[in-house]
């Protein structure tokens, strides 16, 4: 049986990550490191051949995206945008360290929401369905190998939520122009919208074998779907 695979891919630095700004919903175009530092990427290692790239609306994932894939089909789905952090978008840590409501939404346990931003359940829901959305526009057109650049938190939130081996978030950080492939089988995807992760991207010189586009539920670990019950 024919699997989808949708290869995550964290978008490179931007400006405001260069300047120690905390943007989530606010725009920042890449920074001269960050094109820098993919352009490096692209000698260094190979990217998984895609028919469809899928991509966040802000400049950071757009312009990754034309780097690492100028030749293909890129769609913008809003539903891969990054977290609004309201009250402190654009704010840097030196501004916000004597903040008290930034000192209790950082916090470990804290479950203090800054003024204005996106409630953390919301966001979860929305990007998870847009993962839902590009694999249900993938089985509808026949692609099936297609890239996914966006921010760290929306591939690490998608990755914790509804992909195996189960993971916290901070499990799944990686470098800009890095990520994940996961794979979704149709039956299984239908049955529960999940996915298996299977390697890094890029591969580099001392790439894994790749996995089969062949699947069987006997690669199913049993484990999982007690684990399906329980959420």
């Amino acid at each position: 049986m024919k699997t989808f695979k949708l290869h995550f891919i964290r978008n490179g630095k931007t400006e405001a990550n260069e300047q120690g700004l905390y943007c989530g919903s606010t725009d920042s175009p890449l920074s001269e490191r960050g094109r820098r530092e993919l352009a490096e990427l692209l000698e260094q290692g190979d990217y998984p051949y895609v028919d469809l790239v899928f991509c966040g609306p802000l400049s950071g994932d757009l312009e990754t995206a034309r780097m690492l894939y100028p030749e293909c089909e890129i769609r913008v789905l809003d539903s891969l945008r990054e977290a609004d952090l309201g009250e402190f978008e654009g704010r840097s840590l030196e501004e916000l360290k004597g903040d008290r409501n930034f000192q209790k939404w950082a916090a470990p346990a804290g479950e203090f929401l800054p003024a204005g931003a996106e409630p953390p359940a919301e966001f979860i829901s929305r990007i998870c369905g847009g993962a839902r959305q590009m694999v249900e526009a993938m089985m509808a057109e026949g692609v099936f190998s297609a890239a996914v650049v966006a921010h760290m938190s929306v591939i690490a939130g998608i990755f914790s939520s509804i992909c195996y081996p189960k993971a916290d978030p901070y499990d799944w950080t990686c470098d800009g122009g890095c990520g994940y492939t996961a794979i979704a089988d149709p039956t299984l995807f239908m049955r529960e919208p999940v996915m298996e992760v299977a390697y890094k991207v890029p591969f580099g010189d001392d790439r894994e074998q790749q996995p089969s586009d062949e699947w069987d539920d006997s690669m199913w670990d049993p484990s999982w779907d007690s684990e399906l019950l329980d959420r």
